[in-house]
């Protein structure tokens, strides 16, 4: 069984401008996700990661398109390639083997309907023939949830308590990766730290991959295994979480890292700011994305053909002076 459960080779995802001409989200983008890990991919708004999602669930809408690329899901004992899935695959593939926390997930639940009914829903749709109260009552154990809860209608939940509803039914099909986009999002900070400790119980409890979407860094160290750091549609930076944090090599991961005030923070110093606007993505990008901001360019950066650097331990780094940088701290 290979070490990997999702293989991305060269994705690009274009959004259509209505003119004839395309946004590319995603540019030409490698990945691999391993089992039983929790990947963190960090951000702009913008960036490209939430895009990246709903590529690996075949839910881009035309006009807009996934106009290249490999998304290879390794099951148990085959190959799957989503980007070849007809409707009854595609069915399969998600929920049974891939799930999603949409942004605002809160928010899916059908205000009508009470949660036992979603989740009928739910399976049905997918074609489970379990025990349908047993499972429902495991998957609201599992989210933190009281067997109470089934009989109640969205509106009489909390912020968190949705939250967790929304993760149960992501969990319910028994997928073996979870898509999480922003999963905290508008939760206040105790409820924020309840669902990562939920989520962190669950990928050890249940060996379940996770891929977690965040603009903030402090989240995905709470959670991460690895941590990917997102740039104008590529992954600039990735590896493992502490080298990541304590070592950053990319500039923009840099930048980033600067920003951000921690309880370890010494007082009176100062913050880093990142300038400048991300690059227009409907035009052609030569060399590296990041150099109109980067602090550290050099005119090499704008013929660099991208290719990632390996500055440590599972530690790749898409910028030619990364090493360089790193040596001379």
């Amino acid at each position: 069984m290979s070490d990997n459960i999702l293989s991305i080779r060269n994705l690009e995802t274009d959004y259509s401008l209505g003119n004839g001409g395309y946004v590319k989200a995603i540019r030409s983008l490698s990945l691999d996700v391993r089992r039983g890990e929790s990947l963190a991919l960090v951000g702009e708004s913008g960036s490209g990661k939430s895009t990246l999602a709903l590529s690996i669930m075949r839910l881009i809408e035309k006009p807009n398109k996934i106009a290249e690329g490999e998304i290879i899901f390794l099951d148990k004992d085959r190959e799957i390639s989503v980007l070849k899935l007809g409707e009854i695959g595609l069915r399969l593939f998600r929920w049974k083997k891939v799930a999603m926390i949409f942004q605002s997930a809160m928010n899916i639940l059908n205000p009508v309907m009470r949660v036992e009914n979603q989740f009928i829903d739910t399976f049905e749709a997918h074609n489970i023939q379990d025990d349908y109260d047993q499972r429902i009552n495991k998957y609201l154990t599992i989210a933190g949830l009281g067997k109470k809860v089934r009989r109640l209608y969205p509106h009489e939940l909390s912020g968190g308590m949705k939250q967790r509803v929304s993760i149960a039914l992501a969990l319910s099909c028994e997928p073996e990766l979870l898509i999480a986009d922003e999963p905290t999002t508008a939760l206040d900070v105790v409820v924020q730290r309840e669902i990562l400790f939920e989520l962190r119980q669950l990928k050890n409890s249940l060996n379940l991959s996770i891929i977690f979407i965040t603009h903030d860094l402090s989240v995905a160290s709470a959670v991460a295994d690895r941590i990917g750091i997102f740039y104008a549609g590529r992954i600039v930076e990735i590896g493992k979480k502490n080298d990541v944090i304590n070592r950053p090599a990319h500039p923009y991961a840099k930048l980033l890292l600067g920003s951000i005030v921690t309880l370890s923070t010494p007082r009176g110093k100062e913050l880093t700011s990142l300038e400048g606007t991300p690059p227009d993505l409907s035009k052609e990008i030569t060399g590296c994305s990041f150099y109109d901001r980067c602090p550290s360019h050099v005119k090499q950066c704008l013929t660099y053909d991208l290719q990632p650097l390996k500055v440590g331990e599972d530690h790749y780094v898409e910028c030619l002076r990364a090493q360089e940088l790193l040596d001379s701290e």
